[in-house]
């Protein structure tokens, strides 16, 4: 953890105070070997002591021979456990595609962000989308202002 942290307090100095500072860690390779999710609350501890506020917390995708579990909300659970036990705020990541996901998470305490990127890559105006089935006023740039009176019928 010496050269991570090293760079963390070299980023903390340079970084605005008033401004937050997220560090990404892989809470679990999925590996033999691998980072294990225990670890992975003592590098949060870590990174918290040294200037982190937040932590994305991802998982796996460190080495080709990882064998990870996915499904809705796979790394949720990470999260969940190192904001908890490791007193930092987190980002939960990976398989999140709903608001009512979203939601959920915030909600139950699961995280303190939800950041998507599959669901944006999907759909591009997925946060738009989903003001409009909460019935959030969301306005459209003038170039799609039409977009405000377009009701799609899905399926």
């Amino acid at each position: 953890m010496r050269f991570p942290l090293e760079v963390l307090e070299a980023v903390r100095r340079a970084w605005p105070a008033h401004k937050p500072l997220s560090v990404r860690i892989s809470a679990v390779d999925w590996a033999p070997g691998g980072l294990e999710p225990d670890a992975a609350v003592e590098v949060a501890r870590l990174l918290a002591a040294h200037g982190a506020d937040v932590v994305d917390v991802s998982a796996g995708q460190t080495v080709s021979d990882a064998k990870p579990v996915y499904g809705r909300q796979f790394q949720t659970p990470f999260s969940d456990r190192i904001r908890h036990e490791a007193g930092i705020a987190t980002m939960a990541v990976g398989n999140i595609s709903s608001y009512a996901d979203v939601n959920t998470i915030l909600a139950a305490g699961r995280a303190d962000l939800v950041v998507l990127a599959r669901a944006h890559l999907w759909d591009p105006y997925w946060t738009r989308h989903a003001a409009s089935e909460l019935e959030y006023p969301v306005r459209w740039p003038k170039q799609y202002e039409s977009l405000d009176r377009y009701a799609p019928r899905l399926k």
